[in-house]
């Protein structure tokens, strides 16, 4: 009896000591609140602890914007060679448009020898033209054989065509390229403008073929010191261009305007009533001197436009027509075989000019109105090569953004 008693008594203290560690483990239950058990309890895991921000550690900074891209600055290097590309008969607006998107992205310049009827039809290109630095010739206003024009006649058409540039945006043009490298000695003595023509002809109006203009070009040989003739309405040519200008560059050549070749390579600007054509490219070698451009070929505004309505008007546009007025007072002069007579040749006496050979090269009309009958243009010989004289190296001449002839 006494042992069952003992039994008893000892398996009611060992609850009595669980219950204590159970209370001891288990935090007390907030006033009102019942506990919970104690296995539910035990069941739930610990909430993490947010522990200390750390101390010292900057937070990260957001990059930097990206710096400006400094401005294109072009440099001419009259030690290194150049080449002037000249575009004829346009602009058209598809064409003229495509080739100066070429020239922008190479951060190349040209000239542009364009026809005053198509500068009134189709006038921003020739505003962009402006824009980028590129020259603006004239190429007369009605693309006809200027030495068979009556004085009055060839100033009338002149000065209609210089009309078109100012109301396009362009300072009236003091360079001219005759059509068909045409003239005579009124042509080239009594306009007050420098006409000029060119030293390599693609002939890209014939073959209206862009390899073939490539070929010619990429196969001519030295190309320093010339100017490339191309017209500026033909597909074929802007994909040509397309190849030519970066394949140009690579090559080491600068590509320049040809106010710029003058004063750089040949080392004189363009006079008013001088003839600068096939004889005087050929007979003059890379100067030693050359000449920074002056600030009249630096950007300017374009003259103010012409008188409106009712106000004193310049003669109106030429008419293809013949008229009497269009009979010249000076005869045309014979065409030189090599393509122009030398500026400093004496002018022969006025006489019927011959009927040029048969099958050879003749530029052609642009396609503002219906073309005239083709006018023969002899075919030039290659260009004789020329003694340099000797370059200073390191002579860098900077260019002006953009200038204007």
């Amino acid at each position: 009896m006494n042992r069952l008693y003992s039994f008893f008594l000892a398996l009611l203290l060992l609850l009595a000591c669980t219950a204590c560690v159970g209370r001891a483990a288990a935090p007390d239950p907030a006033p009102g609140q019942a506990a919970a058990p104690l296995d539910a309890a035990a069941a739930q895991p610990p909430e993490p602890e947010d522990g200390p921000e750390e101390e010292g550690v900057p937070e990260e900074e957001p990059p930097a914007p990206p710096e400006p891209e400094e401005p294109y600055v072009r440099v001419i290097d009259p030690a290194k060679p150049m080449v002037a590309l000249t575009f004829d008969d346009g602009p058209d607006a598809a064409c003229s448009s495509q080739i100066l998107d070429i020239l922008e992205e190479h951060h190349a310049l040209a000239t542009f020898f364009e026809v005053g009827r198509n500068v009134a039809a189709c006038p921003e290109p020739v505003g962009r033209m402006v824009e980028l630095g590129c020259e603006v010739g004239s190429h007369s206003n009605a693309h006809k054989d200027l030495s068979k024009l009556r004085k009055s006649s060839l100033l009338r058409d002149l000065d209609t065509a210089d009309e078109a540039f100012v109301l396009a945006g362009a300072p009236a043009p003091l360079l001219v390229r005759p059509p068909y490298g045409a003239v005579n000695k009124t042509v080239k003595t009594a306009t007050g403008r420098a006409m000029v023509t060119w030293t390599v002809d693609t002939e890209d109006w014939r073959s209206r073929d862009a390899q073939k203009v490539i070929d010619y070009v990429q196969s001519y040989g030295e190309l320093d010191g010339e100017i490339v003739l191309m017209h500026s309405i033909y597909e074929s040519t802007v994909e040509a261009v397309r190849v030519l200008v970066p394949w140009l560059q690579e090559q080491g050549y600068q590509l320049v305007t040809v106010t710029e070749l003058m004063a750089y390579y040949y080392g004189e600007l363009p006079q008013p009533d001088h003839f600068y054509g096939y004889t005087y490219f050929a007979s003059h070698g890379r100067t030693d001197a050359p000449i920074e451009l002056p600030s009249m070929y630096l950007p300017q505004e374009a003259p103010e436009a012409p008188p409106a309505a009712g106000q004193e008007q310049s003669p109106g546009p030429v008419s293809d027509a013949p008229d009497a007025s269009d009979t010249p007072d000076v005869p045309p002069e014979p065409f030189d075989p090599t393509g122009i007579i030398a500026v400093s040749a004496p002018d022969p006496e006025p006489e019927e000019a011959p009927e040029p050979p048969a099958g050879e090269a003749s530029e052609p009309l642009p396609p503002a109105e219906p073309p005239a009958p083709p006018q023969e243009e002899p075919e030039k010989p290659a260009k004789q090569s020329q003694d340099a004289k000797p370059v200073s190296p390191g002579v860098s001449v900077p260019n002006p953004a953009m200038f204007y002839p």
